[in-house]
């Protein structure tokens, strides 16, 4: 009985590595059809969305140039003569929709002119 077993086992065994080794074998050969530097696949057109839904802020290169509206530039000032130089990078931030880095140059900025 347990030399039945045995044989069943290898038998078994043998069948996986037979069809493991042909998976592998049919893997290989497809890739092999893809050509290397073949047609990239079309990108999407300006009118279209990109992929993921993530799209661009309207105007945002405008506000991103670091000018600050009237009402913007006051919160900004009375932040900065109250010694709240984080929150002025934050309210930088949100008007101009820059990064962190370029708000805190602006503020940099502000602080030096003593505007």
């Amino acid at each position: 009985m347990s030399m039945l077993l045995m044989v069943l086992a290898m038998l078994g065994a043998l069948a996986v590595l037979g069809l493991g080794s042909w998976v592998s074998a049919h893997v290989r050969r497809g890739r092999r059809e893809i050509e290397p530097g073949g047609d990239a696949p079309e990108a999407a057109a300006p009118d279209e969305a990109p992929a993921g839904g993530y799209t661009l802020l309207e105007g945002a290169e405008e506000r991103a140039a670091g000018e600050l509206t009237g009402d913007a530039l006051a919160r900004v000032r009375g932040l900065l003569a109250e010694g709240r130089g984080n929150e002025a990078v934050g309210a930088v931030r949100d008007a101009t929709g820059c990064g962190a880095l370029r708000a805190e140059e602006i503020v940099a900025g502000l602080r030096r002119s003593g505007r």
